[in-house]
């Protein structure tokens, strides 16, 4: 009997964990491949806009706020499932920083940050550049 139950816990601890890992990386190389593009700032107006993106655990939604075209605050309306302040806080202080949407990705957070960036891309859509 003992060891019916050390085999059940064991055979549902590794499905728990297959599960788990399964979950905690789908989408990995699609989110990996994702293009960000740029934005003419001197086109934006004025203005608070609020952009979304949606995918898996990496969904959000921000607003953006921009002022004499420039972008001077970058707010989470919505975050990522995981989501780590020191994170959020490294893009937005990049973003606001650089003036762009072309940033280096946070070490070790490359994929949350492209997830940042896709949502500030749809907060700015109409004034992505096409490459």
């Amino acid at each position: 009997m003992r060891k019916l139950l050390l085999l059940v816990l064991t055979l549902t601890l590794t499905l728990f964990s297959s599960c788990s890992l399964f979950t905690l990386t789908r989408g990995l190389d699609k989110m990996m491949n994702l293009h960000i593009g740029e934005v003419d700032l001197t086109a934006v107006e004025d203005g608070d806009h609020r952009g979304s993106f949606a995918f898996e655990r990496w969904s959000n939604t921000v607003e953006v706020t921009v002022h004499n075209h420039a972008i001077t605050a970058i707010r989470i309306i919505k975050d990522v499932k995981f989501a780590k302040a020191e994170v959020s806080s490294a893009v937005f202080e990049q973003v606001k920083t650089r003036q762009s949407i072309q940033i280096d990705a946070i070490s070790g957070s490359t994929v949350t940050t492209k997830a940042y960036l896709k949502s500030i891309e749809s907060a700015l859509q109409p004034y992505i550049q096409e490459d």
